[in-house]
């Protein structure tokens, strides 16, 4: 198994556990992307931007 094949093995494995975590810990995803945008929300506020 060459590296280029090997590297992609491990990249589908870790999508798919993170695919399956994600299905377990909905709150947890939910509360991550709440404080996610949150933080970019009071990033802009400090440059000055407003979207």
């Amino acid at each position: 198994m060459d590296k280029q094949t090997l590297e992609q093995k491990a990249r589908e494995a870790q999508r798919e556990y993170q695919r399956q975590w994600r299905k377990k810990n909905p709150d947890k995803v939910r509360e991550k992307n709440r404080r996610y945008w949150e933080k970019k929300a009071q990033q802009q506020a400090e440059k000055g931007v407003d979207a």
